[in-house]
């Protein structure tokens, strides 16, 4: 799954716009995300603002399937909705796994980023840097993590 936007919210925004109308459901949608994600209402309306202004100029990425945004939403709740364990160990995975496939200096921004949405930033950079010695690779990457892991060149 190809990233449509620096974070997982701006991502999910895309996902809404794959028609090319928002409809009250996905504005719903939306409203689950930012709830599952932490995200306040000035944050939110700052990544909605930087995404028309794209819209506008002609320049924003747009999902390709109407059914991907309720989707891509049930999987960050997953994600969000484990132990924290269990996604703190994904990130730590994932980052390791970026660090052994060749980590650049954009693709650790970008992941970083994607990650701090997710409340992950840290454990992404603890396995990156490999805090606490080598983890396991990543070898199954769930749906919420797939966008930054094909930045990251770690799917094919």
């Amino acid at each position: 799954m190809e990233p449509l936007g620096r974070t997982p919210f701006e991502h999910a925004l895309a996902l809404a716009w794959t028609d090319g109308v928002m409809t009250a459901m996905e504005f719903r949608h939306l409203d689950t995300l930012q709830q599952a994600l932490g995200i306040s209402d000035q944050e939110r309306s700052l990544i909605e603002e930087n995404y028309e202004n794209k819209l506008v100029e002609g320049t924003a990425k747009v999902g390709t399937d109407r059914d991907s945004l309720a989707k891509w939403i049930d999987a960050i709740r997953a994600l969000t909705a484990v132990h924290p364990d269990i996604s703190s160990g994904l990130a730590r995975r994932l980052g390791g796994t970026a660090l052994r496939a060749g980590l650049t200096q954009a693709g650790w921004k970008l992941g970083y980023t994607w990650m701090n949405q997710l409340g992950l930033a840290k454990p992404f950079a603890e396995g990156c840097w490999m805090v606490g010695g080598p983890l396991p690779p990543l070898n199954a990457v769930p749906l919420a993590l797939a966008p930054v892991a094909n930045s990251l060149s770690l799917l094919e």
